[in-house]
């Protein structure tokens, strides 16, 4: 194995570890495990909206900013892997695609016009929130990007008098004083076409605080998501919005459950399969979580289409391998597999 592969794959670990190497002789190998195989088809005039954790995007560019532990071309995505997690979105044919786990901007343009040609993705958005590994969350969308904003200096020492009642994590530390990574929050404009009127939506990108010592954190900034949010609808009463990304939290988790709380729909609620559920088609992480989600706003709910919220898996590494020691298959994406909702215009 390669240095620079297990500092990559080091980097990846999140709430938990990978599953562990097992001596069963029915360990499975590498292939498709979680998610549908191929993406629902999509309804002429619907915009998909979707959400992919890139699992560390870098690029071939030194940025002298990111040096010796942390050295950016020590990171860099090699071909084989740009080439799978293209594959996996041009697969999936979301409109508007929010990711994590890239470089920045300019990572993200490179790997559009590398490996995404012809897709439609003429609108790029992604902020430098200073975070110490240099990795962010951005936006890819087929239609005009017309604001950005994010919050790296906002103060969340506030929100622990927000957390009232029992189950509230202990915070250690400096835990739940900034954002890890500011969220980005994203406006898109949808012009009017054939089959489909003209739509605005504020998507809001996320990715919470990994490991399983920090929920405190990420409910800190679950709750300050939640108030920005607010925010925002308090001036425009009428907006559409998506909160969506990695939460690194499990469904029941305080942190994720916040959003719900405060008026979110979960996308679950819109699964493609609802009567016959089956847990694996809902699985967003190879170690067998569903930590991604999508958090329907009260505006957008009557948007979201039923039955069109889905996870399409990836190349699963195989109950044998290990992301300290080994090299990833062929044909390996990334350690999140994209999930995705469409939704149906309903403005003029």
């Amino acid at each position: 194995m390669t240095i620079l592969t297990a500092i990559v794959l080091g980097l990846a670990v999140s709430l938990a570890p990978q599953a562990q190497q097992s001596t069963n002789s029915k360990d499975k190998g590498p292939g498709h495990r979680f998610g549908r195989e191929t993406p629902l088809p999509r309804k002429k005039g619907d915009i998909r909206v979707a959400s992919y954790n890139l699992l560390n995007l870098f690029d071939q560019t030194d940025d002298p900013d990111l040096s010796g532990q942390y050295d950016d071309l020590a990171m860099a995505t090699n071909d084989d892997r740009c080439k799978a997690l293209a594959l996996a979105i041009k697969n999936l044919d979301a409109d508007i695609l929010c990711v994590q786990e890239i470089e920045g901007k300019e990572a993200l343009t490179w790997f559009r016009d590398t490996y995404l040609k012809g897709l439609g993705y003429d609108h790029v958005a992604a902020e430098d929130v200073g975070y110490y590994r240099g990795v962010e969350q951005g936006v890819l969308s087929r239609f005009p990007i017309t604001a950005v904003k994010i919050w790296p200096d906002e103060d969340l020492t506030d929100m622990q008098a927000r957390k009232d009642g029992e189950g509230w994590a202990d915070c250690k530390d400096s835990q739940g004083e900034s954002f890890q990574r500011s969220p980005i929050m994203v406006d898109v404009k949808v012009p009017a076409s054939r089959g489909r009127k003209a739509y605005e939506l504020a998507v809001v990108v996320i990715h919470h605080k990994s490991g399983r010592d920090y929920n405190c954190q990420r409910e800190s900034e679950a709750l300050q998501i939640i108030d920005l949010i607010n925010q925002r609808i308090e001036a425009e009463p009428e907006l559409n919005l998506i909160a969506l990304g990695d939460f690194n939290g499990s469904p029941g988790a305080k942190s994720v459950k916040a959003y719900q709380d405060a008026g979110f729909k979960n996308a679950y609620d819109y699964r493609w399969e609802p009567q016959e559920y089956r847990r694996e088609l809902f699985r967003t992480h190879e170690s067998d979580r569903a930590i991604d989600f999508i958090m329907v706003h009260p505006n957008a709910w009557a948007e979201a289409r039923k039955g069109s919220f889905q996870v399409v898996g990836t190349l699963h590494p195989g109950d044998k391998y290990n992301w300290r020691t080994d090299d990833p298959p062929a044909g390996y994406a990334a350690d999140h597999y994209p999930l995705a909702i469409d939704l149906v215009p309903t403005e003029k």
